[in-house]
């Protein structure tokens, strides 16, 4: 399955590449998303690439998953997150992102870019793909898999601007 996600930043590139290069970011981000645990295993941020490596431990509601699905996931998953964003530009980073939760036949990859397309105002669009090599229940997970990834990148986006408003630049 593939879809493509697009969000828009009132900030500039240089503002948001310091923002997400700052370690508490990240942990307040998936805090506030509801983690119970997160792990940093790398975070590596320089002028030109931010690698980040890390496994977020979160609660499942199960109510809102399909029938089919709940016997399948346990109250509580674990997702690893692999990041890297490079700066190809003064305006434009390359992105590469893998979450795969632990434990089960799925994984979502993505390529996209981040591009500051005027003064104060960045787009980030990444189209990714959802893969389970189940054979049978496969498009089922990936879909439901992929909605999961879409209301998280959405909350996720949600945390930046209000994360945005409230630390200020530098």
């Amino acid at each position: 399955m593939e879809f493509t996600l697009t969000h828009d930043y009132p900030a500039g590139l240089d503002r948001l590449w310091a923002v997400f290069g700052r370690p508490q970011y990240a942990q307040k981000k998936y805090s506030a998303m509801g983690a119970t645990a997160i792990r940093l295993d790398r975070f590596h941020c320089t002028a030109d690439a931010l690698e980040v490596e890390l496994e977020r431990d979160i609660a499942v509601d199960k109510s809102r998953l399909p029938a089919w699905a709940r016997r399948f996931i346990g109250d509580a998953q674990t997702l690893r997150h692999r990041t890297m964003w490079r700066r190809v530009g003064p305006a434009h980073v390359t992105a590469d992102l893998d979450i795969s939760p632990v434990g089960l036949p799925v994984r979502a990859h993505a390529v996209g870019a981040i591009v500051q397309t005027r003064d104060g105002v960045t787009r980030m669009q990444l189209n990714w793909r959802v893969h389970s090599p189940l054979p049978i229940l496969g498009e089922k997970v990936e879909r439901l898999f992929a909605e999961q990834i879409q209301a998280a990148l959405d909350e996720d986006h949600a945390f930046t601007l209000q994360y945005l408003q409230q630390v200020p630049p530098g």
